[in-house]
C-alpha cells in the first residue's frame, strides 16, 4: 500500500515558472543571486516498498514578498509548520542533503523514500541543491559530474543561509513555543561536499553584516524594507572563526561521502563539523564504485572519505565514528555500492540506532576494529533489501 509522505524543502535551484509566473518546478542550475537566494516549500511523494513517485500538483512554494508594505517570509511559513508538528506531535526532523545526479523531483522522492524505509516517526526536510538528473545508469563522468561538483561547491552559502535563517527563527520564539525535539542530518555522496562549504560559510561573517549571526531579509529586522537584500553573499569580513559554529543537530550521518579522506584533519574542510552536532557517524566501503573509480580516479579527487573512512581517527574529534558497511551490502543489488544507506536493511538498522542515540559501542551487529571504527556484520541469508 502506498504511503503519502510530505517533504518540506529549501532550495537554491533556479525556479521554473508557467505562463502566469507561478513556480511549477526547480531546475538544475543555480538560482537567483548566484545561487545564494533560497526558496522554501513542501511537496508530496507516494512511496511503496518498491517505488517512490512525486505527486503531481503537490508542490507548494511558500510565498515571499521581501519588499513593500507587507513582508512575507517563506522560511517562517515552513519553519512554523515544522515547529508545530515537532511540538504537538513530539516528532524530530530529519534533514537530508542529496548527492549528485538528482532532479528537484527526484530529491523529493529520495527524501520520502528514506523516511519511509527507515520507519521512524519523524518529519523530513530536504535541502536540494542544483544537480542534473540523468536517465543513464551512471551519470556522464565528464559532464554531469563536473557540473554538479561546481554547483555543490557554490551551494554552501545557501545551505549556511538556511541554517542562519533557522537560528533567527528559533531565537525569536517565545519560551513556550520551543519544540525541544532534535534535528538530525544525513548527507549523501556529493551532498557532503556541499555541506563542507556550508561549514566554511558558517565560520565567516557575510559581507555587510556586523552581527555574529547574519540578519537576513527573513529576519524581523526593523529596516528590512529599506535594506531588502543584505548579506546574500558570504565574502568574509574577517578570518573564519570556528567559535561561530552553533550546535544545530543531534546526530550527523555522512553516507558514501564524496569528500577527501583527510577532510576531518583540515580546517578548510570538515575539521570543525563536529561542533555542529552531538555526534558524527561516517559510513563507508571500498566497494563504492562511484567514489573509488568515478570520483577518486577519473576525477583526480584523491582518496575519498566514503571509501576508507577518516584517514587518521587518532587525530580528529572523538565525536566522529566510522562504520564500514562492506559486509552488509551486496553489489548484485546495488552494482555501484553507493546507495546502501537507503537500500539495505542492515545499514538502515544501524543508522536508525544512531539516530535513536544508542551508544556506538552498544549498537548491535557491529564488530569493533579500531579506535572509533566498526564493521557491520553480514546480515542473515535471505534478508530482504529495499528495491528501487
Amino acid at each position: 500500500m502506498a504511503q503519502k509522505v510530505t517533504v518540506y524543502f529549501a532550495t537554491n535551484r533556479m525556479p521554473l515558472t508557467d505562463g502566469s509566473g507561478a513556480i511549477i518546478d526547480f531546475g538544475s542550475e543555480l538560482g537567483p543571486i548566484d545561487g545564494t537566494a533560497v526558496r522554501f516549500g513542501s511537496a508530496e511523494a507516494s512511496v511503496t516498498a518498491t517505488s517512490s513517485s512525486f505527486i503531481s500538483g503537490s508542490l507548494y512554494v511558500a510565498p515571499e514578498q521581501l519588499i513593500g508594505p507587507t513582508i512575507q517570509r517563506g522560511s517562517r511559513d515552513i519553519f512554523e509548520k515544522l515547529r508545530q508538528d515537532m511540538q504537538d506531535g513530539g516528532r524530530p526532523t530529519l534533514v537530508v542533503i542529496h548527492g549528485f545526479s538528482n532532479t528537484f523531483k527526484e530529491a523529493i522522492e529520495r527524501a520520502a523514500t528514506i523516511i519511509n524505509f527507515y520507519g521512524i516517526d519523524a518529519n523530513v526536510f530536504a535541502f536540494t541543491w542544483p544537480s542534473i538528473g540523468t536517465l543513464l545508469p551512471t551519470p556522464l563522468p565528464y559532464n554531469d559530474y563536473f557540473h554538479d561538483r561546481s554547483t555543490a561547491r557554490a551551494s554552501g552559502v545557501a545551505i549556511a543561509r538556511t541554517m542562519r535563517i533557522l537560528y533567527d527563527f528559533i531565537d525569536n520564539l517565545p519560551h513556550q513555543a520551543l519544540c525541544r525535539q532534535p534535528l538530525h542530518l544525513i548527507c549523501h555522496s556529493m551532498g557532503n561536499y556541499a555541506f563542507r562549504y556550508a561549514v566554511q560559510a558558517l565560520m565567516q561573517v557575510p559581507q555587510g553584516e556586523p552581527r555574529e549571526y547574519v540578519r537576513t531579509v527573513d529576519s524581523p529586522a526593523p529596516d528590512a524594507q529599506e535594506r531588502p537584500l543584505p548579506a546574500l553573499v558570504a565574502l568574509p569580513t574577517e578570518a573564519p572563526d570556528p567559535n561561530r559554529l552553533r550546535r544545530t543537530f543531534d546526530q550527523i550521518v555522512l553516507a558514501a561521502a564524496d569528500e577527501d579522506e583527510d577532510a576531518f584533519d583540515d580546517a578548510r574542510e570538515l575539521r570543525y563539523l563536529p561542533r555542529l552536532g552531538t555526534r558524527v557517524t561516517v559510513y563507508h566501503t571500498q566497494k563504492d564504485w562511484i567514489l573509488s573509480t568515478l570520483s577518486s580516479v577519473t576525477k583526480f579527487n584523491g582518496p575519498r572519505l566514503g571509501v576508507d573512512g577518516p584517514e587518521n581517527m587518532a587525530m580528529i574529534s572523538d565525536k566522529v565514528t566510522a562504520v564500514d558497511v562492506s559486509d552488509a551490502i551486496d553489489p548484485r543489488h546495488d552494482f555501484q555500492s553507493h546507495q546502501y544507506y537507503r537500500i539495505f536493511p542492515a545499514v538502515r538498522d544501524d543508522i536508525v540506532a544512531v539516530l535513536a542515540g544508542e551508544r556506538q559501542d552498544k549498537i548491535a551487529d557491529r564488530d569493533r576494529t579500531d579506535m572509533q571504527r566498526y564493521r557491520l556484520q553480514a546480515p542473515p541469508r535471505g534478508t530482504r533489501r529495499r528495491t528501487r
